[in-house]
């Protein structure tokens, strides 16, 4: 069975923005704020459909696509 993807934060480079939470179609992203600062979560990575739509949409390049295994 090949292995599926999903998106992989860097939360320091993270600047908490929201524009990947906006454009990811499967809802599976959330923003958490930690020691006061803001930063992107993947709350369900085994429903990521691997679109790119989160990478895209992220202007300081945090998001990469990463392998996963449920």
């Amino acid at each position: 069975m090949p292995e599926s993807a999903a998106p992989a934060i860097n939360i320091k480079r993270c600047s908490g923005c929201g524009r990947c939470v906006a454009a990811c179609p499967e809802r599976i992203i959330t923003l958490e704020t930690e020691n006061h600062h803001k930063h992107a979560v993947i709350t369900e990575p085994q429903r990521c459909t691997d679109c790119g739509a989160c990478i895209a949409a992220c202007p300081i390049e945090a998001i990469s696509s990463e392998p996963f295994s449920p």
